[in-house]
């Protein structure tokens, strides 16, 4: 029935409260981005402190100067929570056993830490020690043989040059281990190497740093830079009063 008024029509919807809406949907996605940003700068935070104290506490066992600690993997905080940490990453540029310095890297994966976090057991953990040929070299100075430069020749040889004033003069060396701390350089050729001159390089041993985190050397090489000690170890025990 019509009593002659205009009918009324459905109200849009206001844009004020369009907007208003998408302001609030910005402002919630902010705000979790800012405790996401907040979250992630206490995991590392928390990571660089552990990383000075496993440092710190390495020293104390065993390092003759502090090495750099990595603990990888994010977050850092569930693996510590877990008592899990996945792979521990460690440098250390001068390990030094009389007239031998070694620099090592070195992975320990599986840490376990007991329930108080001052203990606990490296599952697995893989190194590698390198000796380099300037050291070498000093080291057979010290055996007798001043004057001397070495090189690749191989995966198990070097080659030992001697730089007299007059000529120059070069032998080949094979590098075997020999114990479980030490390898030997043994002169298998000579090229213009006078044999008073050879000495005690004929035939040295060279003993190696004592390697920490319960590293045992497997096996040693020949490498461009140097003699490379390769090692291993497995459910190493370890803990702060060490």
């Amino acid at each position: 029935m019509n009593n002659g008024s205009t009918p009324r029509l459905p109200t849009p919807p206001a844009a004020g409260r369009s907007r208003r809406g998408r302001k609030r949907v910005w402002i919630v996605l902010a705000s979790l981005l800012v405790v996401l940003l907040l979250l992630v700068g206490v995991d590392r935070a928390a990571v660089a402190y552990a990383d000075n104290q496993a440092a710190q506490q390495m020293k104390s066992q065993g390092f003759p100067t502090e090495p750099n600690v990595t603990i990888e993997g994010f977050p850092f905080l569930t693996q510590v929570i877990s008592r899990n940490l996945h792979d521990v990453h460690v440098t250390a540029n001068r390990i030094q056993e009389g007239p031998v310095t070694l620099s090592l890297v070195a992975d320990a994966t599986g840490v376990m830490l007991d329930p108080g976090y001052q203990s606990g057991t490296i599952s697995h953990i893989t190194g590698t020690g390198l000796i380099g040929f300037s050291n070498l070299a000093s080291v057979a100075g010290v055996a007798g043989a001043p004057g001397l430069s070495f090189k690749a020749d191989g995966p198990d040889k070097v080659k030992i040059t001697v730089n007299l004033q007059i000529i120059t003069a070069s032998a080949i060396a094979e590098i075997k281990q020999t114990g479980p701390d030490t390898f030997k350089v043994h002169i298998t050729s000579t090229d213009g190497i006078p044999a008073q001159l050879l000495g005690s390089l004929k035939d040295f041993t060279v003993h190696i740093p004592t390697l920490p985190m319960g590293l045992s050397i497997q096996n040693v090489d020949v490498t461009s830079q140097g003699v490379l000690i390769h090692a291993t170890g497995t459910n190493v025990k370890f803990s702060q009063g060490q």
